[in-house]
């Protein structure tokens, strides 16, 4: 019994050295936080506020144009590239962009046969990647977060309805809503 003790506490520390830190993780499926707005050519469609959905949510529309004026931009990604993750594809990337940059990119699975699946191909995907992390269940829904000083990456599965994945830069998100809050 001893000895198992002794072994588990070697193995356990060399765990952690093959899982690399969120913050040293310098894309995920293709897609570099920080890259211009531009990078995405045509492929990118930037939300202007006067579609149809927000022409009919009138304080979501002023939040939307708020945030343009501030130079925060939405945006959905309309590409084929960046969507799959081994057999699981996504269905929508959204991209949100502040003074061009890119800071945060969130892909959406609405494949509904296959939800639990495809939420945990990506959960062992990146405890694989940034090391185990706790998992949070609800009535309704289930989630797993890597957080870093730098950088930011969250599992997310609504058992209804889809599978999120977030990636974010952790400063410059914390500088927009500041932004935000100021300009309330």
């Amino acid at each position: 019994m001893k000895r198992y003790i002794s072994l588990a506490l070697i193995c356990l520390p060399s765990i952690g050295l093959f899982a690399q830190s969120v913050d040293k993780a310098t894309g995920i499926n293709g897609i570099i936080l920080g890259v211009n707005q531009s990078d995405f050519g045509d492929d990118l469609f930037l939300i202007t506020g006067d579609e149809p959905a927000y022409q009919e949510a009138p304080s979501l529309q002023f939040t939307l144009k708020r945030k343009i004026r501030l130079g925060i931009r939405d945006a959905s990604y309309l590409g084929s590239n960046f969507r799959k993750f081994g057999k699981y594809q996504a269905s929508n990337i959204t991209m949100q962009f502040y003074e061009g940059k890119l800071f945060k990119v969130q892909w959406t699975f609405r494949n509904k046969q296959a939800l639990t699946e495809t939420y945990n191909y990506l959960l062992d995907t990146y405890a694989d990647k940034f090391g185990a992390s706790k998992e949070e269940v609800f009535d309704d829904f289930r989630q797993v977060e890597w957080q870093g000083g730098k950088k930011y990456v969250q599992v997310f599965m609504d058992t209804e309805s889809d599978v999120t994945l977030v990636f974010e830069d952790v400063k410059v998100a914390k500088k927009v809503q500041k932004i935000l809050a100021k300009s309330k």
